[in-house]
């Protein structure tokens, strides 16, 4: 693998590994909410990174935008929970 493609990779991995850390000690359905948005926006900007970048193999685009891939769709789909969660407030199970 590219050293260029695994260092862009550790910095969007890193940041959004965090975020899942801090979304599990939030305690504020607002807070929650922001850190998925946060994570949303990090995985975005690391798939459209990898979608641009001109030198990559074929091999390496698809691994690099499936790990990417993989992390924005556990954002979404936590996203949309907290959403529900929002919006109906009568059901939350912490």
């Amino acid at each position: 693998m590219d050293e260029t493609l695994i260092a862009a990779c550790q910095m969007f991995l890193v940041p959004t590994t965090l975020l899942f850390g801090a979304l599990g000690v939030a305690t504020n359905r607002g807070l929650k909410l922001l850190i998925c948005l946060l994570g949303v926006a990090t995985s975005g900007l690391w798939i459209y990174r990898i979608w641009f970048w001109g030198t990559l193999t074929v091999m390496d685009r698809r691994v690099a935008l499936g790990l990417s891939g993989l992390y924005a769709l556990a954002w979404i789909f936590t996203l949309l929970v907290q959403v529900k969660n929002t919006v109906a407030p009568g059901y939350d199970r912490r």
